[in-house]
């Protein structure tokens, strides 16, 4: 069973946090931390396919999901993804309908999709019924774009209606440099376009959530009033950096004064 989804499907929020160093002994250890879900994240790290199941074996010895941001829309990348069995899959970058309708069909075996077949832990490596491995695997593994340009933003509406998406991420950054403001997040026309696509997004049924850095109670709170569903902050390398500094300064503070 998906726990996360179940949770989300709950009306309760869940919160994550990213993962995008090799070492999966990190993931191990976060894992235990409490978080509703970890992000293992494709796009913007070094991680390859072979480290990616070794975070997903880390965190399920914890009983933590994970959803694993590919680095592209594109079903090589996707499937062997797919195939270690995580809570769910996030494609970067969705601009239009069509993006999102093959977002979807990469995930999902014929009639449905293209998606090939050859799972691996998924199916328990091969001991389930393929027709029950197919029905398991449809439902519970979520399907998640991000919304992270303009571009999608214009085209939101045909895009809620395609079927089989189980919920959207905002993605800040790249959607203010899709408007030439890159980094800019509070400024009106940025947080406007985040208005409009939680506002649609929610007005369609559906969820939303968004991936964030490092922030503080403040930032977390605007979220918050947004009224996201789920939310992914920080990652372990932010968590190394704000402790150690933390630390240091203590040092700093008792033994050099």
């Amino acid at each position: 069973m998906n726990k996360l989804k179940e949770k989300l499907a709950r009306g309760e929020k869940a919160l994550g946090t990213h993962i995008q160093s090799r070492d999966f002994q990190m993931t191990e250890v976060i894992a235990s931390l409490g978080y509703d879900y970890l992000w293992i994240d494709m796009e913007h790290s070094a991680l390859q396919s072979t480290e990616v199941e070794d975070h997903l074996t880390a965190a399920r010895a914890a009983g933590t999901p994970c959803l694993v941001r590919i680095p592209w829309n594109d079903p090589v990348l996707v499937k062997p993804i797919l195939e270690m069995g995580p809570a769910g899959v996030i494609f970067p970058m969705i601009r239009s309908y069509e993006e999102a309708k093959k977002a979807v069909a990469n995930c999902l075996y014929p009639p449905r999709g293209v998606r090939s077949f050859g799972p691996r832990f998924a199916s328990h490596y091969g001991q389930d019924p393929v027709d029950a491995y197919v029905k398991q695997t449809e439902e519970d593994i979520m399907r998640i774009i991000q919304i992270e340009h303009v571009d999608a933003v214009n085209d939101l509406d045909r895009i809620l209606t395609v079927e089989g998406i189980d919920a959207f991420i905002i993605g800040p950054m790249d959607l203010s440099a899709s408007v030439g403001k890159l980094g800019k997040l509070h400024d009106p026309e940025v947080c406007g376009l985040i208005e409009t696509i939680v506002s649609k997004i929610h007005a369609a049924g559906k969820l939303v959530g968004v991936s964030y850095g490092m922030c503080g109670r403040d930032e977390m709170e605007r979220w918050r009033r947004w009224d996201v569903d789920f939310i992914s902050l920080a990652n372990e390398m932010d968590f190394i950096i704000a402790q150690g500094r933390e630390l240091l300064g203590n040092m700093k503070d008792i033994m050099l004064s």
